[in-house]
C-alpha cells in the first residue's frame, strides 16, 4: 500500500515538472520584446516656392537658364514678398548687380536689365556699400599708401600723430610757464624781487615752448572699396560692339605702334565707414597740424585691437631708456661759434 503511493506521489512530481519545463520556463527565457514609444509627429514646417541660384553667378554676368532654380524657402525667413521673384522669365537674360551665391534667393534688387538701366538708377559705385555704410575719400601718397601696396578690398587702419601745448582756456594762446625758481636764484644772488621779476619776463618773451607729441591708432578694420578715382563708366561691363575684321586689324595695329606709358599713382582711395567714422575721419583731414597714415591689415585679419598712446614718457618708459647724467662739458664741432646765454 504504502509502495503504491509513493508511485503515484512520484508520478505527480515528475507531471509538475514536465509542466514546468514545457510551459512556464520557455515563457521565463524568451526574450522580452521592448515597448515601442508612441512616435510625435514633427510640427509641419511651412515653406513658399521662390527662384534661387543654382550656382554662383559673378557681378555683372548675364544670368542663364540653369543659373536658377525653383525651391521651397521657409517662411519664418522669407525676404520681403515685394522682392521675392517666383518667375525665371523675370530673371533670364538680365545682368547680375553683385555676386550671387549658390542657393541665395533670387531679388529684385540683385538683377538689373542692361548696365544702361543701371546708369539710369545712378552710380553702379552705390550698388557695392553694404547697408549702413557710406563711402568716402581719402588722399593718399606713397608713404601714407604703404608704398601703394593697398589694394581694393584690402582692410587698414588709420593711425594719426599730433602736438599739443597748454593754451589759456578762454584767450585759447599759448601759457608760458612763469618760471618763479629763477626769481628765488635771482634774488638770492642778491638782485631786487621786482627787478627779479622784471628780468624772468623780459626773457619770457623769447621763450620757444616745445610741443608734445603723441600718437594713436584710432579707426581700425576700414575696408577698402576702390584704389584711384571712380572709373567715369563705372566697374559694371558695358556692352562691346562687334567689329568687323578689318576694323580689329586696324585697332591691333594703331594698338602696336602706340607705345604704353607707366599708368599714373592713384592718389585718392574710397574707403568703406559708417557715418560716425565718416564724421571722424572728416574732421583728422581738417585740422591741419594733424598727421594720418594708413596700416596695411593682414589678409582675414578683421580682430579689434586695443592700443596705448605713443608719447615721449611712453618711449622712455617702455624701452626703458636711461636719462644720461648732466656734464660741465659737451661735444661740438670746431666750427661751432659759441654764443653765451644773456644775462
Amino acid at each position: 500500500m504504502n509502495r503504491s503511493r509513493m508511485l503515484i506521489l512520484l508520478g505527480i512530481l515528475l507531471l509538475v515538472g514536465a509542466l514546468v519545463v514545457l510551459v512556464i520556463l520557455p515563457q521565463t527565457l524568451s526574450p522580452q520584446t521592448p515597448v515601442e514609444p508612441l512616435a510625435t509627429s514633427a510640427p509641419e514646417i511651412q515653406t513658399t516656392e521662390i527662384l534661387v541660384a543654382a550656382q554662383n553667378i559673378p557681378r555683372g554676368a548675364v544670368i542663364s537658364p540653369d543659373a536658377v532654380v525653383p525651391s521651397k524657402w521657409p517662411n519664418d525667413s522669407l525676404p520681403p514678398a515685394d522682392l521675392i521673384i517666383m518667375d525665371p522669365d523675370k530673371v533670364v537674360g538680365r545682368i547680375a548687380r553683385t555676386d550671387v551665391l549658390r542657393g541665395q534667393p533670387m531679388l529684385e534688387t540683385l538683377v538689373a536689365a542692361d548696365p544702361e538701366s543701371l546708369t539710369a538708377r545712378g552710380s553702379d559705385a552705390s550698388l557695392f556699400i553694404p547697408a549702413g555704410k557710406v563711402a568716402m575719400s581719402y588722399p593718399i601718397d606713397k608713404l601714407t599708401s604703404v608704398g601703394y601696396a593697398i589694394g581694393a578690398g584690402d582692410h587698414v587702419d588709420v593711425i594719426v600723430s599730433f602736438s599739443i601745448v597748454e593754451v589759456d582756456q578762454e584767450g585759447q594762446y599759448p601759457i608760458i610757464p612763469f618760471n618763479r625758481d629763477l626769481i628765488d636764484d635771482l634774488i638770492s644772488a642778491g638782485l631786487d624781487p621786482e627787478a627779479a621779476v622784471t628780468s624772468v619776463q623780459a626773457k619770457m618773451s623769447s621763450v620757444t615752448i616745445k610741443p608734445r607729441l603723441l600718437s594713436q591708432l584710432t579707426l581700425q578694420n576700414v575696408e577698402v572699396l576702390h584704389v584711384g578715382e571712380w572709373p567715369m563708366g563705372g566697374l559694371l561691363p558695358k556692352a562691346t560692339p562687334t567689329l568687323s575684321p578689318d576694323q580689329q586689324a586696324a585697332q591691333s595695329a594703331a594698338a602696336a605702334g602706340t607705345p604704353t606709358g607707366t599708368p599714373p599713382r592713384p592718389d585718392m582711395i574710397i574707403l568703406l565707414v559708417d557715418q560716425q567714422q565718416a564724421l571722424i575721419l572728416q574732421w583728422l583731414q581738417q585740422e591741419d597740424d594733424i598727421n594720418l597714415n594708413l596700416v596695411l591689415r593682414g589678409a582675414g585679419d578683421n580682430a579689434p585691437v586695443s592700443t596705448e598712446t605713443v608719447s615721449y614718457q611712453y618711449i622712455l618708459t617702455n624701452f626703458n631708456i636711461t636719462l644720461p647724467p648732466k656734464a660741465n662739458t659737451i661735444i661740438v664741432s670746431p666750427d661751432t661759434r659759441v654764443v653765451a646765454p644773456p644775462q
